[in-house]
């Protein structure tokens, strides 16, 4: 079986603003985790129920591209890769393709399918902050 997931959705951003908010810290923490460091090279995801961090090395095309590979963290994960690609549409606004692919043999079915729901949502939130301005993590920080 294919361990891969695959996602789309368009967004009302021109692929500049996606690029600039996939690829750094300030953009991630306002839809995906409010824990995390992203720099060129590296990034570090936090999650408050999870005992350990995700850590990545990051590629880039700009304006086409975020990639992240998994150097350290979830168990079945190490390895794997998620991506952004980033195309214009027609008229305006940016359609985002994302895949996450390469997970470790043994992944469990269900484990499989919780990830790829949590992504679609996750590039919900993305489409939502690109069209409100108003962050909304994922995965919020906790409670102080």
């Amino acid at each position: 079986m294919n361990r891969s997931i695959v996602l789309a959705t368009e967004v009302d951003a021109d692929s500049a603003r996606v690029f600039e908010v996939l690829s750094t810290t300030r953009g991630q923490r306002s839809f995906w985790t409010a824990d995390c460091d992203v720099s060129a090279d590296h990034a570090r995801f936090g999650f408050a129920e999870a005992p350990m961090d995700l850590v990545t090395d990051v590629t880039t095309e700009p304006g086409k591209l975020v990639r992240m590979h998994v150097t350290a963290g979830f168990p079945f994960w190490e390895g794997s890769t998620w991506e952004w690609e980033l195309t214009d549409r027609a008229g305006s606004g940016t359609v985002v393709m994302f895949r996450h692919y390469g997970f470790a043999d043994g992944y469990p079915e269900t484990a499989l399918a919780h990830t790829a729901q949590s992504w679609a949502l996750i590039l919900q939130r993305l489409a939502d902050y690109l069209a409100s301005g108003t962050p909304r993590p994922f995965f919020p920080a906790p409670a102080a």
